[in-house]
């Protein structure tokens, strides 16, 4: 039978169900109840690596939960957070607005149910810099390929394999997300800040609109 398991984001942890002969364990979390799904297990071999934070397991700190949360590592193929009870790999649940933050990475995630590209979507979102005004996040993704066949019968047909996306940087203010603007023309507008104010602070600070470090500024600018 499937197990299932119950990640523990919780003060005090009380098992409230067990099954004589049977693996299924629930567990209850004063007002917190996550259940995680097992990853779908891939029968062939794929070459590459669908984490970003690499394939090792890392701490986390997550605000307002207990600190004995499973190591954690981010499946961006998948978008799912993952975690590992013995030799098996689960998903944790997505809950809306919980911030996971990963300290020896200097990285947090974001669980967001949020529309973008005329899509309402609900999964991880890099967070940059969080700010009441303009927030700024980054989308991470890998997508899997189809491996090249093999030109004749004296090799091996290549593997699939997993190639990282290109980031996609989003603004979000209200709730209300948009991409990040490509030129300062589209920057005015987006952040209603006069242009030539903006020209000015671009070209003194040499910010280029395509470098992280440089959206972070800039956005720490307009939020000023």
């Amino acid at each position: 039978m499937k197990k299932v398991l119950l990640i523990l984001f919780g003060f005090t942890i009380s098992v409230v169900e067990a099954q004589a002969g049977s693996e299924n364990v629930s567990y209850s979390t004063e007002n917190i109840f996550m259940r995680a799904n097992r990853p779908t297990t891939k029968e062939y071999v794929i070459d590459g690596s669908p984490y970003t934070t690499g394939d090792k397991f890392n701490k986390v700190i997550i605000k307002g939960f207990s600190k004995d949360v499973q190591d954690l590592r981010y499946n961006a193929y998948e978008d799912e957070m993952e975690f590992k009870k013995g030799e098996e790999l689960f998903y944790a649940n997505k809950a809306d607005n919980v911030k996971i933050q990963f300290p020896e990475l200097n990285k947090t995630y974001e669980s967001l149910t949020y529309t973008y590209d005329g899509k309402t979507k609900s999964g991880y979102l890099v967070l940059l810099l969080d700010n009441p005004k303009f927030s700024l996040y980054k989308r991470e993704k890998m997508e899997l390929l189809k491996g090249e066949k093999s030109p004749n019968a004296y090799s091996k047909d290549a593997n699939d394999y997993y190639a990282k996306e290109k980031d996609i940087y989003l603004i979000s203010r209200d709730k209300k997300f948009s991409k990040f603007p490509k030129n300062t023309s589209e920057a005015a507008e987006l952040f209603s800040i006069d242009k030539k104010e903006l020209e000015s602070f671009v070209k003194s600070n040499k910010i280029n609109l395509n470098r992280e470090p440089d959206m972070t500024k800039l956005v720490e600018f307009i939020n000023k």
